[in-house]
């Protein structure tokens, strides 16, 4: 991805816009950039470096604040938003894009501060960038031996709740290689439409279609990894529906349902449709598939997914799935990918890390928890529901599969290992649930559990 800005002098502006809206606003980092490169009409390379730029502030950002509060006199919180993030754009491209010439870095930060604040602050802008790029090097992390979650916290750019957590479940090493994965930026992984392609055939075309890397999964069949574009919905193959952008761990948990063709599906938390579709592409498009969700706005983006990808078995609906559905009957298979922190993919949405906290993680348990209580009652007697969040936490995991099956003593789990591809099988650390974090396969985190009648 290229790192020099090009000529035109906007792109830092954009850069800039994006990080004020997810620091102010709380936007979410791909939504906010992808508005600001909308609206901004940026060309390829442009785009290009604002997305390199905005990405790598917010991955970046504990460790860029505490390097700011050693070279600033004043506390960051004491700033604006547009000058706290003039300072964290600007020092990410003095000290981690070396492509960028620092003196440029420095004299357009100052120019973006007289611009979105004036000429006192644009001085202190200056200020706090010179003296950074001249004593960086001389600021001595919190020791790894006497201050471990200290260490990895700014070493690694994570909240200390967050490193202090995993380093009691996990242990050093790993922590330290989880922390590592998650600021790494992630290839983006395909899941062919099998039932339109081959993954031969779609690596072929998306080659000539421009893309500069396209290589098989080493998880799934079904899978490429691909380099090359930011716009793969601009793609023709794209838009002929011939595959879905999904995480290779997302990809893991539809097969977990063993749904057959003719089944009847209930998808609970369906948009924007990932895991939907891959259901219906499972099923051979035959059988039917309700598709719920409580946000209607998003179920417009599944309403896309399907009609792009031209599944004909899918059922849009927006319903809140923790009440009774606007359906009647039961199914044979019930899928519950339920609102969770999101702290598993840390690497394509790195705010989530800043605005996420311990407290949060019993609020969401309980909305799961009720999914759970909902959902179960339409499980036909001989059927399946299986259970997944984007988390590896405790709380939204192990603990939300426990209180279910305390709760409900003629459930029972039902193993996943064998369901899982077999280089998962071989290290996988449960053979009842799945639980996969970064570091193990570069993957996003995802659990899953999967559930049955303990006569079935």
């Amino acid at each position: 991805m290229p790192e020099t800005e090009p000529r035109g002098g906007t792109a830092r502006q954009t850069a800039l816009r994006a990080l004020h809206a997810i620091d102010a606003e709380q936007a979410y980092t791909d939504v906010a950039l992808r508005e600001m490169l909308d609206d901004d009409a940026l060309e390829r390379r442009d785009r290009a470096f604002v997305t390199a730029c905005v990405y790598g502030a917010v991955r970046w950002q504990g460790r860029i604040d505490w390097l700011l509060s050693k070279a600033c006199s004043r506390p960051l919180d004491s700033l604006t938003p547009w000058i706290r993030n003039i300072l964290r754009l600007g020092a990410y491209q003095c000290l981690w894009m070396e492509q960028v010439p620092p003196r440029a870095a420095v004299h357009t930060s100052v120019e973006l501060a007289r611009r979105f604040g004036h000429a006192g602050v644009a001085g202190l802008v200056n200020g706090v960038l010179r003296t950074l790029l001249r004593r960086h090097t001389t600021y001595a992390l919190p020791d790894a031996d006497t201050q471990p979650t200290a260490h990895l916290a700014v070493a690694h750019s994570h909240p200390q709740w967050l490193v202090e957590r995993w380093l009691d479940r996990y242990g050093w090493a790993r922590t330290q290689a989880l922390c590592a994965e998650n600021n790494r930026p992630r290839d983006v992984t395909l899941r062919v439409n099998t039932l339109r392609t081959t993954p031969q055939a779609l690596a072929q075309r998306l080659v000539q279609e421009g893309l500069r890397l396209v290589r098989p999964s080493r998880l799934l069949a079904e899978a490429l990894v691909v380099q090359g574009t930011s716009r793969l919905d601009a793609l023709p193959s794209y838009r002929d529906g011939l595959f879905q952008v999904q995480d290779e761990g997302a990809m893991l948990v539809a097969p977990l349902c063993r749904a057959q063709p003719g089944q009847r599906v209930l998808d609970a938390c369906a948009a924007p449709g990932g895991k939907t579709t891959h259901l219906a592409q499972l099923m051979g498009d035959t059988g039917q598939i309700l598709a719920c969700d409580g946000r209607a706005s998003r179920l417009q983006f599944l309403d896309a997914n399907v009609r792009r990808l031209r599944f004909t078995s899918i059922t849009p609906m927006a319903s809140d799935s923790t009440g009774p559905l606007p359906w009647s009957g039961v199914f044979d298979r019930i899928l519950v990918d339920a609102p969770c922190s999101g702290l598993g993919v840390l690497s394509r949405h790195p705010d989530i890390k800043w605005r996420k906290g311990s407290e949060d993680l019993q609020g969401l348990q309980a909305t799961q928890l009720a999914l759970l209580e909902a959902q179960h009652r339409y499980l036909a007697a001989d059927g399946l529901m299986v259970y997944s969040v984007c988390s590896n936490e405790p709380e939204e995991t192990r603990d939300v599969v426990r209180t279910f099956l305390e709760r409900h003593p003629n459930m029972r789990l039902d193993a996943v290992a064998g369901d899982l591809p077999k280089e998962l099988d071989r290290h996988s650390p449960s053979i009842e649930t799945l639980d996969l974090t970064p570091e193990q396969y570069g993957t996003e985190g995802v659990f899953a559990a999967r559930f049955c009648a303990r006569n079935s």
